[in-house]
């Protein structure tokens, strides 16, 4: 039977407790799970605490349990379990003074070609500190991390090489430790941490792959190192037979120290490596065939729009002609509509139209995972000179996508392929970039995103389905009706279309040009709120349906003493919501109250020719914008960004007709669910309380 083995003088042996939800953690289970598993399995181990209201297990005991009964995996467990011991060591150390010991043994153990750390001697501590002097005399690494290791500290060594030898090797154990920073409760670790794939998207983009075809040792730099996500990304990517050389810069020495000892770990050699402590990269560093960085992350309200096109700027002015620099920063400066005649959009601008942007992705939010609020963008800086292509930029928008391998490799062909020799427009099909022009961008300000347009082909495909699809729900709905002489059939008209992308405006622009309307809800006391009333109250509940429209309502007196500044609605309204989620109804009857966070869209009278609020109502329901990706607290843009299509009057008249019918067919629906819901629901109270019987035989 395969067990966890112990080796000699581990800090796991036999004294490590664990409570029911670390023991869930460590089964990838949820916490009720634990307890069924102790009710219903007599051999699942007692707990050794005293305490009857926190159990305390045994780890070894729990993950051999575990490992027997075929819940767990011993190849996978024993990192785990590895790392659960490490990131609870904290009464032997600070833990900021832990990472930095465990990750300069996991080093020093590396630079000592993989020679375990615990070699039996009696002066451990003596022995690791002469190794760590002999491999690091000048403390650049790891020196003084080990020299400041106590006794005590000392039995940390053999849990660390349980954890090289279950990680299989040293790189493995490092990213181990960095992939659970979360657990080990130090902010620096991971405040500005980068997802793995957000990280493997930049290291693509930034070209070393196709740079390292031409010259073997690239020189790739990051501006703010932070742990060293990014660049052991480009390490990753570039693989062993690559020797990359790699600078960067980190004012936090103790985040750049780890940077510096993960990339050794990675096979980086130290005269390959300079992670210099500072707040910026000295000239003398040399010039960078790629830089790969972030700006560090400031809070809305402290971010400074002008500071960060100036750090962009400064940024392209280090790149040589045809090199090329990927930086993450916050959407809203780097993508976002910026305030209209101020410094940063005109710096913007002006960066823009030099030619040395060559694209602007939005990004998911989650990207940062400590920060899922963080709206995050990548700009692709390089110089446009002596391309055939210059005067254009490439726009993409994956916000409302999880960044997968085909969202990762879809961007980076359409980024890599474009503005190089050779590159044909009319052979290459863009997945997710838009091409535009750059004097139509400065013609208009505005935010720097498109909508991914799908290629002829795709398109094609998708009109036919649709089509097909179409035809056998009318079908379906004209066989369900056909016995009901007072239900108009649906016919929508509609057929493949001419595969041309309509004009869009925003729905910010269109409150600009006064053609609507946008108002806030009202802050309601849920007190206040009940079943009578005048007014019906619609809130987010009621857009997205989970609550039936006039079941909440508020009285007229309690509106004009309470919430003197509320607004009622008129008929034709349209009340939108974005939280939790995007959603939009037509308030029909108009004189309801809108709760906040919902909105009230009110349609110009001249836009109704065309933009009727049926129409406006299922073109935001049916927006893009409506998926929330995984990881992200909030959708991927304001209601305000939401683009619309501008449709002729003719495709509106259609189109509202179409909805005019649909909503009809809904109503009657809907109150047939509601009557058969009544009629059931009676019938059981009924024969329940013997209120009711059947009467009669059945026919």
């Amino acid at each position: 039977m395969d067990t966890i083995t112990e080796s000699p003088g581990s800090l796991a042996a036999g004294g490590q407790l664990m409570s029911m939800a670390e023991i869930a953690e460590l089964a990838s289970v949820q916490r009720p799970v634990i307890t069924t598993w102790r009710r219903r399995h007599r051999d699942f181990p007692a707990p050794v605490s005293a305490d009857p209201a926190r159990p305390l297990f045994g780890a070894r005991e729990v993950a051999d349990w575990l490992i027997r009964t075929g819940r767990a995996d011993a190849e996978q467990l024993r990192p785990e379990l590895s790392l659960y011991t490490l990131s609870s060591l904290t009464s032997i150390l600070p833990a900021r003074d832990l990472v930095a010991l465990l990750t300069a043994l996991i080093c020093l153990r590396h630079l000592d070609d993989d020679e375990p750390l615990a070699d039996g001697a009696d002066d451990l501590a003596d022995t690791l500190q002469g190794r760590a002097w002999a491999r690091d005399p000048e403390d650049r690494y790891l020196a003084a991390e080990i020299r400041r290791m106590s006794v005590d500290a000392a039995r940390l060594a053999p849990v660390v090489d349980e954890l090289v030898e279950a990680a299989w090797g040293c790189a493995g154990a490092f990213e181990r430790l960095m992939g659970a920073r979360n657990r080990l409760k130090v902010a620096e670790l991971f405040s500005d941490a980068v997802t793995a794939p957000a990280s493997r998207l930049m290291a693509e983009l930034s070209g070393v792959r196709q740079l390292a075809v031409i010259d073997q040792s690239p020189l790739i730099s990051d501006l703010a190192v932070g742990t060293g996500d990014l660049l052991t990304a480009v390490a990753d990517l570039l693989g062993p037979d690559m020797t990359p050389m790699f600078t960067g810069a980190e004012p936090d020495e103790f985040l750049g120290r780890i940077a510096r000892r993960r990339l050794l770990v990675h096979g980086i050699p130290a005269v390959d490596l300079d992670v210099r402590i500072g707040g910026e990269l000295p000239d003398e560093a040399g010039e960078p065939d790629a830089i790969i960085t972030q700006l560090p992350y400031r809070p809305g309200e402290e971010r400074g729009e002008a500071d960060i096109i100036a750090r962009l700027d400064d940024i392209s002015v280090r790149l040589p002609r045809g090199r090329t620099a990927v930086v993450l920063g916050p959407a809203s400066v780097l993508a976002g509509d910026l305030p209209p005649y101020s410094a940063a959009e005109r710096r913007r601008a002006d960066l823009i139209r030099s030619g040395m942007v060559e694209a602007v992705i939005r990004l998911p939010g989650g990207t940062l995972p400590y920060r899922p609020g963080y709206e995050p963008a990548l700009w692709v800086i390089t110089s446009s000179f002596g391309s055939p292509w210059a005067g254009r930029i490439l726009l993409a928008d994956v916000s409302d996508k999880a960044l997968t391998d085909e969202v990762i490799n879809g961007l980076t062909s359409d980024v890599v392929t474009w503005r190089r020799d050779g590159y044909e427009p009319r052979a290459h099909s863009r997945q997710f970039c838009t091409e535009e022009l750059i004097s139509d961008l400065a013609e208009e300000p505005g935010p720097l995103s498109s909508r991914r347009r799908r290629s002829r082909y795709s398109a094609r495909a998708s009109a036919d389905a649709r089509v097909g699809r179409i035809a056998e729900v009318q079908a379906e709905l004209t066989d369900a009706t056909s016995d009901c002489t007072n239900r108009q059939a649906v016919v929508s008209h509609l057929a493949a279309g001419p595969l041309l992308t309509p004009e869009t405006i925003t729905i910010g622009k269109l409150i600009t040009r006064k053609r609507l309307a946008l108002a806030r809800g009202t802050r309601l006391r849920s007190s206040d709120l009940g079943t009578a009333g005048q007014h019906t109250v619609i809130g987010p509940d009621e857009v997205l349906g989970r609550s039936r429209q006039g079941a909440v309502r508020i009285d007229r007196g309690v509106l004009a003493t309470e919430y003197p500044h509320a607004r009622l609605t008129e008929p034709g309204d349209v009340i939108v919501t974005t939280v939790p989620a995007l959603g939009a109804v037509v308030d029909e009857s108009g004189f309801s109250v809108v709760a906040f966070p919902a909105r009230a869209i009110r349609i110009s009278e001249p836009e109704r020719n065309r933009l009727t609020p049926r129409v406006l109502a299922a073109l935001i329901r049916g927006s893009e914008m409506a998926h929330r990706p995984a990881g992200a607290i909030r959708l991927a843009r304001r209601l305000e960004e939401l683009a619309l299509p501008q449709l002729s009057n003719e495709d509106g008249r259609r189109l509202d007709g179409l909805l005019a019918i649909a909503d009809e067919r809904e109503r009657r629906a809907r109150r047939e669910l509601e009557l058969l819901s009544e009629l059931t629901e009676t019938a059981a109270a009924g024969l329940t309380d013997g209120t009711l019987a059947f009467a009669g035989d059945p026919a």
